[in-house]
């Protein structure tokens, strides 16, 4: 009985510990970095995009290797190249060497969590599988909260960036060991398809008539659905890679910054819960165009922020925009195209934020042709708020007979945010 709970604990922590030492606090160390091995901001944000890049295509990895070895030396291994990715960033000299690091430090993370821990929890615990499944994504949530102000306080305490990722290379080690030492599978995997559909969780949402992934894929809602989190994964991506230094332009170094990305992750996430409930009591494509349009006014008003405090202010509008409009992109999905292909469409909007990682490299650059982000800033500004009144006036709920959107409305049996947790991070 206890076997069940200490696999919660161990894939917990292992989703807290990635979330808390790669994308969330990246920025943080990159700041520091680049100041003194003088690298261009181009050359940062690509290092940036090597980490998702490497996160987003190594996603097949672990249901393979899960297959063949295990969970828990799937998570073991994940913690060893993890922590060699964190080893390798400490001695770097060159960025060339820097990007083989972010790499591996996207490998690894994929190979930790979320794959695996949803897997081993929905087996572990096949009745309450969607609360223990939120406990989990709030664990790897409050990773990212905290998780730049922990390389804040390690940069300050130490003097050197180095140690920081020393230390993080010592912990990834030992989240591995901790892995090996606790993980056991509940059922054998023996397919890779078990693994992608243990988050499903018999959530049933219903459509008004069945849809075929082809079809699905032709409508326009899909489209704007699809543009929407290209368009969010992008803007927060480059926010994560550039906040903390554009903060640092504002005086006062990179501690506001620090603080400013906690606020948005914690906002963030407080924003994912408070909408899926609303989404039960009101339109989830009000709350998609209304998180899209809080977005571009917080991006808006850190254009013309002159302190560090006032970025404050960015960080909770924005946060809570992002987190409105992330999650209710997920539920139109699930309601639009009903349970039966849920899984598969979720999957190919998820895997069009590929695109993502060209946000730092292009905002990079900008930075060191104008001199600063604000123009990039702008850009995505607009895009959000294009898209967010596009979807307002042309996204209906689709038609599968008639191939064309049209206003009509699905019902759900069930609560949808357990279901949608895994992609909505």
């Amino acid at each position: 009985m206890a076997c069940k709970y200490l696999v919660m604990f161990a894939v917990s922590l292992g989703f807290f510990f990635v979330t808390a030492t790669t994308f969330t606090s990246l920025g943080y160390v990159l700041y520091t970095m680049v100041e003194e091995l003088h690298w261009s901001q181009a050359a940062a944000g690509f290092s940036f995009a090597c980490l998702g890049l490497a996160c987003g295509l190594s996603s097949p990895l672990p249901p393979l290797l899960m297959k063949f070895v295990g969970s828990r030396w799937t998570m073991f291994l994940g913690g060893l190249v993890l922590a060699l990715g964190f080893g390798l960033a400490s001695i770097i000299q060159h960025i060339y060497l820097f990007f083989l690091a972010t790499t591996l430090m996207g490998v690894g993370f994929s190979l930790v969590a979320p794959a695996p821990a949803v897997y081993l929890l929905a087996t572990w615990f096949p009745k309450t599988a969607s609360r223990w499944v939120g406990f989990y994504f709030m664990a790897g949530a409050f990773g990212g909260v905290v998780g730049p102000l922990i390389v804040g306080g390690i940069v300050a305490l130490s003097g050197s960036w180095r140690v920081h990722w020393v230390v993080m290379a010592v912990f990834a080690a030992i989240i591995g060991l901790i892995c090996l030492v606790c993980v056991r599978d509940a059922v054998k995997v023996e397919t890779t398809d078990q693994v992608k559909a243990a988050g499903a969780g018999g959530i049933e949402i219903e459509s008004p008539r069945p849809w075929t992934v082809s079809a699905a894929l032709r409508t326009p809602s899909f489209l704007f659905l699809a543009l929407a989190m290209i368009v969010v994964q992008t803007v927060v991506t480059t926010m994560h890679s550039v906040l903390v230094t554009h903060v640092a332009g504002l005086g006062g170094g990179a501690a506001p910054g620090a603080v400013a990305m906690s606020l948005l992750a914690l906002t963030g996430t407080l924003a994912k819960g408070f909408t899926g409930a609303l989404s039960e009591k009101t339109s989830p494509k009000g709350l998609l165009v209304g998180g899209l349009l809080l977005q571009s006014v917080a991006i808006m008003i850190l254009c013309v922020t002159t302190t560090p405090s006032l970025a404050y202010g960015f960080a909770l509008i924005f946060g809570v925009g992002w987190g409105m409009s992330w999650l209710s992109a997920h539920i139109l999905l699930l309601r639009y195209f009903g349970s039966a292909i849920a899984g598969e469409m979720v999957a190919m909007a998820t895997m069009a934020t590929t695109f993502a990682v060209l946000g730092p490299i292009v905002a990079g650059w900008v930075a060191d042709e104008t001199g600063g982000f604000i123009p990039v800033f702008m850009v995505l500004a607009v895009l959000l708020a294009l898209v967010g009144v596009s979807s307002l006036l042309f996204m209906h709920q689709p038609n599968p007979e008639a191939g064309v959107d049209a206003d009509t409305t699905a019902s759900t049996t069930a609560p949808l945010e357990a279901a949608i947790l895994p992609a909505a991070e």
